[in-house]
C-alpha cells in the first residue's frame, strides 16, 4: 500500500498520521528551505546555494524504509521555476545533483526524483538529502525586492 505525505518546501516541519504495519516503517518529510540571499543582477554569474530535505522513518529495527521524494514545479514550470516579488519575477531551479544537471521534480518532463531504500538501523532514522538551487545569471530585468516561491514536497512510501 502506498502512503503519501506532502508538505511545503518553506515549511520547517510537517507530519502525517498513519497506521504502522509490521515490517514497514512510517516516514515523514521536512525541509529547511533554500535561501538564495542577495542576488546581483548585474554580475552575470549564477547564484548557487544548497538546502536540505530530511526524511525521518520510524518503526522496528529492520523494518523496510522505501520512499520517493518529489517536488512540485512551484511558480513557473520545471524547466524554469519562478520566484515572485510583486509583479516582478526571477527564474531559478532546484536540482538533485551538485552539477545542476538533474532538475528535481516529479519524474515527468525530464525531471528526476530522489529515492532511498534501507532497513531501519534503530527505532527511528533520519536521512538528509541536499537540494541544489541555482539562479541563472543574466537576469538584469529583475527589480530589487524580496523574491519567494513555495512548492510541495511529496514523500511517497
Amino acid at each position: 500500500m502506498k502512503k503519501i505525505q506532502q508538505c511545503f518546501l518553506l515549511v520547517v516541519a510537517c507530519a502525517m498520521v498513519s497506521v504502522h504495519a509490521s515490517g514497514v516503517a512510517v516516514c515523514s518529510v521536512s525541509s529547511t528551505g533554500t535561501a538564495f540571499g542577495a542576488f546581483d543582477t548585474l554580475s552575470g554569474g549564477n547564484k548557487d546555494v544548497v538546502g536540505t530535505i530530511s526524511v525521518t522513518c520510524s518503526g522496528n529495527v529492520g523494518d523496510a524504509a522505501n520512499y520517493v521524494i518529489a517536488l512540485s514545479p512551484g511558480g513557473g514550470s520545471f524547466a524554469s521555476r519562478s520566484m515572485q516579488a510583486g509583479g516582478s519575477q526571477l527564474s531559478y531551479n532546484l536540482y538533485s545533483d551538485g552539477a545542476h544537471t538533474l532538475i528535481w521534480g516529479d519524474g515527468t518532463g525530464g525531471t528526476s526524483t530522489v529515492s532511498d531504500s534501507y532497513s531501519l538501523p534503530a527505532s527511528s532514522s533520519t536521512r538528509q538529502y541536499t537540494v541544489y538551487g541555482r539562479i541563472p545569471g543574466g537576469q538584469s530585468g529583475a527589480v530589487a525586492g524580496d523574491y519567494a516561491d513555495t512548492m510541495l514536497i511529496t514523500l511517497t512510501y
